[in-house]
């Protein structure tokens, strides 16, 4: 099983991604104001006239250098005119920050020093941002990004020198030597960041912009050839419930061994929309015990599997099921439910939890097998966000399925209908959801209902599950339980997650308003079923174990390594504010 140390680390690690302002026009003005600023510190004491000259070239060479950094840039990897300004934004603001940061120093230790030598160290520590960026964001080489990280700063320090000011750099060699060596530290920390990750991966910034290129412009191509070269052949299985009904179309139950993601636009993200799509939009599409190592890499992988669903074999059918079965212990909770020897069963958590480990699948099956079940389709219902399960989480899981298993084989069996409702046809708007949108599954058996509910979404937030049920229950709706499909096709957002799990945005009484409407319309269209228990198996490409791992070692060491050059870097800006 993949660790899940290495996925939590690049979800930790992306979250820096998240620093720069939401919109470009902020960045744009913030780009401007700081420009403005450095002009008035350098130029407060000189006339108004010359003042004011200086800040409209200020505001001039500030809004043509997004369009010369633009142009010099032509042709890199993931060079946008947003990315520009928010480089504009970065950089002014540290070079105004120094300026201050040396009259404070000038205060502290008595100097004079003229503001005009922090200003000079400001160029330096805004080209060598600049310089960090255009080599790992944009893709610039080297020599390339030395020399467009100068030109714009070059340019705007002399708008800061006054007429009458004679410059010459010999009378500032302390600040000359101080800012070409942080500079020097920037090269030395792209090359070794660069090479974090070798030998599995020969360019860790290549990955961060095969990254960037499809969250942000949904161009998906360049990660998933690499995601594609460390990818391998397996053979999948997925479980499907048909459910054929009188005078409507059939209803299916999925259960894919395929894990969604990794994250939109790449490869299965959407999987449960597809799948959704490919069972003619009357499907609810469930969580299998898997993790992200069950990725498929492209799209041409997702839709090699999705062809092979086509091909599915039945392996049992019938008209009778028992009543559901449902116990809990702790805050788990396992709902099953028996169709002549194959099982549905359903796990919770109140508390959440990531995808449980193959161990717990190992163990339940084995259990099934012993107590005569011909199949079983156990389902993660992924409906809270929490941690990875302890040992001990594990072994009251596995005892509370083996007691639920035992609760159920001495049940009786009876014949049912079946009701299925989804959002295709509703009016109502959530964010969060993908294509697959809001499903409810009804079980009428021994005129009783027994609702199942699903989320084409990546995850709910904590409680929202029991409020759904809880609120359904009051309204006489006897819902049994509420899955999401895990999707990711809402990934790639401005949250600590990197994704909007369900009532991150929309708001609780909205969601539970759509699972009332959409269960009353389950109920309406119930009507007598039968089942067929159908295997498919998928020769596709899986991301694997390992890709996951080497991404999150080589972020980790990339990172550390940029702790080590900051803190260098800090040592040097310091002497910099101090002895200058």
């Amino acid at each position: 099983m993949i660790s899940e140390d290495s996925v939590t680390d690049i979800h930790r690690r992306w979250y820096f991604t998240l620093i720069n302002p939401s919109s470009y026009k902020t960045s744009a003005i913030i780009a401007i104001i700081a420009s403005l600023g450095i002009i008035v510190i350098n130029h407060y004491s000189y006339n108004y006239v010359e003042l004011l000259f200086h800040l409209m070239l200020a505001i001039g060479v500030t809004i043509a250098g997004f369009f010369l950094d633009l142009f010099l840039l032509r042709g890199t990897p993931t060079n946008k005119i947003t990315k520009v300004i928010h480089v504009a934004a970065f950089s002014s603001s540290l070079w105004i920050v120094t300026i201050l940061l040396g009259i404070l120093a000038n205060g502290i230790f008595g100097k004079i020093s003229d503001i005009l030598i922090y200003s000079l160290g400001g160029m330096f520590i805004a080209s060598s941002l600049r310089y960090g960026i255009f080599t790992s964001v944009f893709g610039s080489r080297m020599i390339r990004s030395i020399l467009i990280a100068f030109v714009l700063p070059a340019i705007f320090f002399t708008n800061t020198l006054p007429f009458s000011f004679s410059f010459t750099l010999e009378h500032h060699l302390n600040v000359l030597l101080i800012g070409s060596s942080i500079f020097i530290i920037g090269i030395v920390w792209s090359v070794l960041a660069d090479r974090a990750g070798y030998p599995y991966l020969k360019s860790t910034f290549r990955v961060l912009q095969a990254f960037l290129s499809a969250w942000t412009e949904n161009k998906q191509e360049m990660l998933e050839n690499i995601f594609d070269s460390r990818s391998n052949e397996d053979k999948i299985r997925t479980r499907i419930m048909k459910f054929e009904r009188e005078g409507d179309k059939p209803v299916f139950v999925v259960l894919p061994d395929i894990h969604p993601g990794p994250f939109n636009p790449i490869g299965g993200s959407n999987l449960p929309q597809k799948v959704f799509n490919l069972f003619e939009n009357s499907a609810i599409v469930l969580h299998s015990i898997s993790d992200h190592s069950k990725n498929l890499p492209t799209t041409i992988e997702v839709n090699r599997y999705l062809d092979s669903l086509k091909k599915s074999e039945t392996k049992n059918s019938g008209t009778e099921c028992t009543l559901p079965v449902q116990i809990q212990s702790n805050d788990f909770t396992l709902t099953c439910v028996d169709f002549s020897s194959s099982v549905l069963m359903i796990i919770s958590k109140d508390g959440g939890m990531e995808d449980l480990p193959y161990t717990i699948r190992e163990k339940i099956e084995h259990y099934a097998r012993d107590l005569g079940f011909s199949d079983i389709m156990i389902a993660d219902a992924h409906n809270a966000l929490g941690d990875k399960i302890l040992d001990e989480d594990e072994a009251v899981l596995t005892d509370l399925a083996l007691t639920s298993l035992k609760k159920l084989k001495g049940q009786r069996f009876y014949s049912y209908n079946i009701g299925y409702s989804n959002s295709q046809t509703s009016s109502f708007k959530i964010v969060e959801l993908g294509g697959g949108g809001i499903g409810v599954l009804n079980l009428h058996i021994s005129n009783k209902n027994y609702l199942i509910g699903w989320s084409d979404s990546n995850n709910l937030v904590n409680g929202l599950r029991i409020q759904i049920i809880r609120k359904l229950n009051d309204a006489g709706i006897h819902m049994l339980e509420i899955c999401s499909s895990d999707t990711h096709s809402s990934s790639g957002k401005r949250t600590r997650q990197g994704y909007y799990a369900l009532g991150n945005v929309t708001n609780e009484e909205d969601i539970i308003k759509a699972f009332v409407e959409i269960s009353q319309k389950a109920l309406l269209k119930t009507t007598p079923s039968r089942f067929s228990y159908l295997y498919s198996y998928s020769q596709v490409k899986l991301m694997g174990r390992d890709q996951f791992d080497n991404y999150a070692s080589a972020l980790n060491k990339s990172m550390n390594i940029t702790k080590i050059s900051l803190a260098i870097t800090l040592i040097f800006y310091i002497s910099m504010l101090i002895i200058s």
